[in-house]
């Protein structure tokens, strides 16, 4: 893959990583009080937009340990699916994305040069 070049790999990448911080963000805010929806933003929304400009600039390091940025989108919606019947919905689909996320990430590593 060139540099500057955008391969289906990171453009999924990209795109589930949007998808996933834009459905936290919305969940967050449309089922909490400010205070605590940012209290509950904080540690599951934030180190995904700190790996966000690496994943955007094709950096292969941020592609490495951009997945452990992952875990605590994956716990909550983990624990919400389980424990909280009434957000059954939008858990499932955040334990989705992030699942997803992880394998597109993988993805784009594997298509990758390893010089980067």
């Amino acid at each position: 893959m060139q540099p500057g070049r955008f391969h289906p790999a990171r453009i999924a990448t990209l795109t589930i990583w949007t998808l996933l911080i834009a459905t936290l963000t919305a969940w967050h805010a449309s089922s909490h009080a400010p205070p605590a929806a940012l209290a509950l933003w904080l540690p599951t929304v934030l180190p995904l937009l700190v790996a966000l400009p690496g994943l955007w600039l094709g950096r292969r390091r941020t592609y490495r340990w951009a997945g452990l940025t992952l875990a605590p989108a994956l716990a909550w919606g983990l624990t919400e699916m389980l424990a909280n019947a009434a957000a059954g919905g939008v858990a499932t689909a955040t334990a989705l994305l992030a699942f997803l996320a992880l394998a597109a990430l993988v993805a784009a590593l594997r298509v990758m040069p390893s010089g980067r």
